[in-house]
């Protein structure tokens, strides 16, 4: 039933573009001063003399994206699935719309179906980073908000979102197939969480700053409860409880030039603020949590970069520190200038208290190593075929398990 809504909502979407667009071609009504009165939403007050729905500042989006992968060695068992994704939803430029200078809104959907191998495999990080968890479909109602451009160098915006969309991540981390890369940083989104991903989206708002294209600072405040995947988030409630709490995020950004390449550096803190349970038995009102990234362009379209995280308090945090690290190189093999080869290695340790009070038992670690190289098979599309090495999977919190090997594919494709 969700399957048909949404290809309903889909076929719906691109028909008024397709119509929108002729109307402008056929119709020999022109927004000019000289025109008549017109609300703000008829067809021709939005379009007025623009060729597209895209210069007069309205922007669909969809975005299609499968994973298949199989866990063929290794971890609690041997299994194979394959999850979808569907991203849709308009971009609003108000400027071009109702005049309001530099003023946008962003409205979406996601849409997951799949129930993943995550269990299968037993580690910390789940190796399909798109999955609808234990329902196996899921849909979300993502982000809703506006955000305005002041004083020139800074943004303000405010609404339902997440805070990975400012926050805390990179384009280059949307090659992993495993959430070590590709999603929130795990010591701050498990058990105790701090942050929300995509698609996950509270009430929050952020300023940002840019005094010069080298130096960026932000601050933001986002609402938080202990249950993010709790089924009352599917983006349709937007209350704000008794026991929620908030968490306020600082990142500073730098972008120079190193030996002349292109880099960026960014350092941020997480710091939360409501009730929640410890891995001991107790109670606590607050944790803080820093974490900082690095990436430089060695050689032409060849980038690496490193980053960690860190939490002082292990009865808080299941992962108190994470350090993935990784490169992408785009057009290594020839003829092949648009493919990317990537390369991934993440470490998470696992709290000594949280194996003292939660297992029961002894834990360390868990490493992810992942190869893959992402075939562009047209500007809009493409498939990643990639292979993961998952040493000592749970750290010790699903037992003694054996080194896992995952292989799998990514399809994507933008409308």
């Amino acid at each position: 039933m969700k399957n048909t809504i949404i290809a309903t909502a889909v076929s719906t979407l691109i028909a008024f573009s397709a119509n929108a667009q002729k109307a402008v071609v056929d119709s020999p009504v022109r927004f000019d001063d000289t025109s008549p009165s017109l609300r703000w939403y008829e067809r021709d007050r939005l379009l007025g003399p623009r060729d597209s729905l895209e210069d007069a500042g309205i922007s669909p989006f969809l975005y299609f994206d499968s994973i298949a992968a199989a866990s063929v060695d290794g971890g609690i068992d041997t299994a194979k699935n394959y999850t979808v994704q569907t991203y849709a939803g308009v971009d609003l430029d108000l400027e071009k719309i109702l005049g309001w200078d530099e003023t946008t809104v962003k409205i979406s959907m996601v849409d997951r179906e799949g129930l993943g191998i995550a269990k299968d495999v037993g580690g910390i990080y789940d190796p399909m980073t798109i999955n609808g968890g234990g329902a196996g479909q899921v849909t979300w109602l993502y982000q809703a908000w506006i955000e305005k451009v002041v004083f020139n160098d800074w943004k303000i915006k405010l609404g339902r979102t997440s805070m990975d969309e400012d926050f805390a991540d990179t384009g280059l981390n949307r090659y992993s197939l495993s959430t070590s890369i590709n999603g929130p940083i795990r010591s701050l989104m498990l058990d105790t969480p701090q942050i929300f991903s995509f698609p996950l989206a509270l009430w929050g708002g952020r300023i940002k700053y840019n005094p010069n294209d080298e130096h960026q600072f932000q601050l933001g405040a986002y609402q938080i409860n202990n249950n993010p995947f709790g089924t009352h988030l599917k983006g349709t409630d937007w209350s704000i409880n008794t026991g929620d709490g908030v968490t306020v995020m600082a990142q500073y950004d730098w972008t120079p030039e190193v030996f002349g390449r292109p880099a960026r550096f960014y350092t941020g803190l997480a710091g939360s603020f409501y009730e929640f349970d410890t891995f001991n038995g107790g109670r606590s009102s607050s944790m803080l949590a820093f974490y900082g990234r690095a990436e430089v362009e060695v050689i032409d379209d060849l980038k690496l970069f490193a980053f960690a995280s860190y939490n002082a308090e292990d009865e808080k945090a299941k992962i108190p520190l994470q350090i993935n690290a990784g490169a992408n190189w785009k057009g290594l093999i020839p003829g092949r200038d648009d493919d990317h080869t990537v390369a991934f290695a993440t470490y998470g340790q696992i709290s000594d208290t949280y194996g003292q009070f939660v297992t029961m038992g002894p834990v360390s670690s868990e490493v992810v190593l992942e190869l893959g190289h992402r075939i562009q098979l047209t500007p809009a599309s493409y498939i990643q075929p990639a292979i993961q090495y998952i040493i000592n999977p749970g750290g010790g919190t699903n037992g003694n398990l054996d080194n896992a090997t995952v292989i799998g594919a990514w399809f994507g494709v933008t409308f």
